[in-house]
């Protein structure tokens, strides 16, 4: 361990939801507990994430006694999740999801969603962010700002004000790199966003896929939701140039370096990766151990092998759906005891299921749906069906007795379950989900469960036979093998959280940090809006 560096004050800038912040969240945890480094961590979001930012300083404080404590700041305005939650948005969200063949009319409507996905706040809301994330900077005025790609107000700030910062994403490598790859290969080798091709495309789907590049491209051009925020902006917050993740990603002469929770063996395969791109690995933020936030379920989980199913917090499920998963179930359970004379791993095989049903429906009473294909297995508590799981995701990965994870495809589910070492089915639900899946079987970690649905997010009979081949087949045990050495080049040198780390601490030597614009300050109260 080497001596004790002078103290060093970080800003990290992200929206609240857990698909951006986790990261945040882990690299503040390694901040503040590097051993050989004095951190001042300061945290500004939004207010939904403030009680994990409290709990991850005080997890950091029983690790390092010396942590100075992580301080939030509250930024002022509409956050991402409530600005795209409302109801315009979401039931366009709803129409479109699911479908994994697109027609041209799709292919513009889904991009035009995403386009406001990405930025759901009007113009008012977005520059009242913007001078609430100054007012943070020239308060706390940090030696280094790590600033998450898809809070535009910030960026946007941030620029405005020429102050200094590293990109900190729970992005891949491919989502930065790509437009920079060779040949034109972006248009024509890798597959659009939202469709179900294969890597690399066949040859008889290239054509689509360069239109339906190029109509994402033309609908990001003319979008009339950017433009009228820009024009907003404009004259509201002193001339500022609105700044999103593609005005960064697609100029990497701006010097901005990318931090990403990625690294090139759990990649796609890139010919070019550029220098402003840091693959730092797989950012996961540290829990409470299982036994602790729920000692029930860890000694439930203690008694076998386990499939664990959850698809995310945010997409909810109608009782068709639930009921083709029950099928799948059935079918693994079924197949697991029908070959033990031969095979005896997955003897006693449980289920863990995390259901977020979207309507009024009965899984484990007698005579539901559910029930009349898993009612003798939920009965014997061999199948546990549950709304919420109080402890994180990462301690019941962490628990070692988990076999096989099914999850919808977002990235912090696939890299968690990569860092854990386990093979995985992904069910993509839309957009960048369809990426991870194809991840999964190209590093032979996994299988994509869903692959020929095109009507509902799974069948139940394909799904269940994706299962057998992961869990049971031939190949069960080289994706076993593979996720183990994976999950072990991940977790070298402190994993991606502690690589971060590190590197915005050297960007502070490399970055003249302080030219911030004392000038551009808030004016009227802008950042103090309620």
């Amino acid at each position: 361990m080497g001596s004790m560096t002078s103290l060093k004050r970080v800003l990290l800038l992200t929206n609240s939801e857990h698909g951006q912040a986790n990261v945040y969240l882990a690299t503040s945890y390694a901040l503040a507990t590097l051993d050989d480094e004095d951190v001042e961590v300061h945290f500004a979001s939004f207010s939904p994430i403030e009680k994990f930012v409290t709990a991850t300083s005080q997890h950091a404080k029983r690790n390092k006694s010396r942590a100075r404590p992580i301080v939030f700041h509250v930024i002022n305005g509409v956050d991402m999740m409530s600005a795209w939650s409302r109801p315009e948005i979401m039931e366009e969200q709803r129409n479109l999801a699911n479908k994994s063949i697109i027609a041209l009319l799709d292919a513009i409507r889904r991009t035009m969603v995403l386009l406001k996905v990405t930025l759901p706040w009007t113009g008012a809301e977005f520059v009242q962010i913007l001078w609430s994330v100054v007012e943070i900077v020239h308060h706390v005025q940090p030696d280094i700002i790590a600033v998450d790609p898809a809070f535009s107000p910030a960026l946007t700030a941030l620029r405005h004000i020429n102050a200094k910062f590293v990109i900190l994403s729970p992005n891949t490598i491919k989502d930065f790199a790509m437009p920079l790859q060779p040949n034109g290969e972006a248009l024509w080798k890798y597959p659009c966003v939202g469709t179900s091709y294969a890597y690399p495309v066949p040859w008889r789907h290239i054509p689509m896929n360069i239109l339906l590049v190029l109509l994402t491209i033309i609908c990001g051009y003319y979008d009339s939701n950017r433009r009228s925020i820009q024009r907003y902006v404009a004259e509201h917050a002193d001339g500022a140039q609105l700044t999103t993740l593609n005005d960064l990603s697609l100029n990497p002469n701006l010097n901005i370096k990318f931090l990403v929770a990625n690294r090139p063996e759990v990649e796609l395969p890139l010919r070019v990766i550029p220098d402003h791109i840091i693959p730092c690995g797989p950012m996961i933020r540290p829990a409470q151990s299982l036994k602790e936030a729920d000692p029930s379920l860890s000694e439930w989980l203690a008694r076998g092998p386990t499939l664990y199913i959850n698809l995310g917090t945010h997409m909810r499920f109608r009782e068709a759906f639930a009921t083709e998963m029950a099928t799948a179930i059935r079918i693994i359970m079924d197949h697991s005891r029908a070959v033990l004379w031969r095979d005896k791993k997955l003897a006693n095989l449980q289920v863990l299921w995390k259901l977020s049903r979207q309507g009024d429906y009965e899984v484990e009473t007698p005579g539901s749906a559910v029930y009349k294909i898993l009612g003798r297995d939920i009965d014997k508590d061999i199948v546990r069906i549950v709304d919420w799981i109080e402890a994180e995701p990462t301690a019941v990965l962490d628990t070692k007795t988990v076999v096989c994870v099914v999850h919808h495809g977002g990235a912090n589910s696939f890299l968690e379950t990569v860092c854990a070492g386990i093979p995985q089915v992904v069910l993509p639900v839309w957009m960048d989900t369809y990426d991870f899946a194809r991840r999964a079987e190209i590093l032979d970690i996994g299988r994509w469960g869903n692959r020929t649905t095109q009507d509902k997010l799974c069948r139940g009979g394909e799904l269940g036979s994706v299962l057998i081949d992961v869990m049971l087949g031939g190949r069960s045990s080289v994706y076993t093998r593979k996720a183990r050495e994976l999950a072990e080049i991940c977790n070298r040198s402190g994993g991606g959280r502690e690589v971060a780390a590190r590197r915005i601490l050297a960007e502070i030597d490399l970055l003249d940090c302080g030219n911030i614009d004392e000038e551009k300050k808030p004016l009227n109260g802008w950042g103090s809006m309620g």
